[in-house]
């Protein structure tokens, strides 16, 4: 088993590790779920509210009860905190300028003109990251959890900006984002794009992608 890895923990958790500091030993006082759980790999972290902080572990006790031996985390009972990372790279090599754009959504409002190439222009870099060259990923957040261009990042913005936008419930009981907050959420979500992977699109598809961007 390995003995170190990753734990997310979004400020608003209330848990043991809610508080965690370099060199702290953390135990769950039960012993039992929810264990405290350690990822083995930063991609494999689900980000599930935002903010939060991300520490590297190391497994003192692990739970009795674990998951089958394709899951990429441990369950530990305790743990001892070794750092604090910066949340940054759970975005990618450019995950700096992926918070920059998930900390404004946080303050987001409708009234984003988005290019009208944008959407294909979102698409394109999908597939190029993929190796496909005919899918439609204009709407696309992710392919796997936590698994596009830039980690968790889109999933993680959408969520803070669905926090702040206003829906349309359908007789079904659906819920769709009204269309000047979906113009916003496409806004938000091509420009994390354009900063997170500017590796797969050109200079044009990146000022395109950032038009909205304001």
């Amino acid at each position: 088993m390995d003995l170190s890895g990753f734990v997310y923990v979004p400020d608003v958790e209330s848990g043991p590790m809610a508080a965690a500091a370099a060199g702290a030993k953390i135990r769950n006082p039960g012993g039992g779920s929810p264990w405290i759980v350690v990822d083995h790999a930063i991609e494999s972290i689900v980000v599930a509210k935002w903010p939060g902080k991300l520490w590297k572990v190391e497994i003192l006790m692990a739970a009795k009860e674990q998951p089958n031996e394709s899951a990429h985390y441990t369950r530990a009972v305790a743990v001892r905190v070794i750092e604090e990372l910066s949340p940054a790279i759970l975005f990618g090599p450019h995950g700096e300028a992926v918070v920059e754009v998930i900390e404004r959504a946080r303050l987001a409002t409708p009234g984003h003109a988005v290019h009208p190439e944008a959407r294909e222009a979102y698409s394109r870099a999908w597939n190029r990251w993929l190796g496909t060259s005919d899918q439609d990923h204009r709407d696309t957040l992710a392919v796997s959890p936590g698994r596009s261009p830039i980690g968790a990042g889109f999933t993680v913005l959408y969520s803070v900006l669905s926090a702040r936008a206003t829906f349309i419930v359908d007789e079904d009981g659906d819920a769709t984002l009204t269309p000047d907050w979906a113009a916003a959420a496409d806004a938000f979500l091509h420009a994390a794009m354009a900063v997170g992977a500017p590796e797969l699109l050109s200079p044009a598809e990146v000022e395109i992608l950032s038009h909205g961007y304001s």
